[in-house]
């Protein structure tokens, strides 16, 4: 089976409303075999990336950026592809949104 690449992308993090390194890394824990995370540009474009936005502005919402990756998912504070979602639900919905992908 083909390791599927998960590419993370995170902002600057300058006005974060969550915890952006604990959402992934809840992520990580979650995540199921045949995927992987990275933050490695040189793998891209990778099958999905992550935009790890801290607030709602998704400030690195930018066309370089989303050439990284095939499909994205962004995280914009307790945002999730612009749906509301409480931070303790991040990481299972943002699991549950890639594996809806394969």
């Amino acid at each position: 089976m083909e390791t599927k690449l998960i590419g993370i992308k995170y902002c600057g993090g300058c006005n974060s409303t969550i915890d952006r390194v604990g959402v992934v890394g809840e992520i990580q824990k979650t995540l199921p075999q045949g995927f992987s995370l990275t933050s490695d540009t040189n793998a891209a474009p990778w099958d999905t990336g992550i935009m790890m936005c801290g607030c709602i502005s998704a400030c690195i919402d930018k066309p370089e950026i989303r050439n990284l990756a095939r499909r994205w998912i962004i995280i914009a504070g307790n945002n999730v592809d612009m749906l509301g979602v409480p931070e303790k639900e991040i990481a299972r919905t943002i699991v549950e949104k890639i594996k809806s992908f394969s």
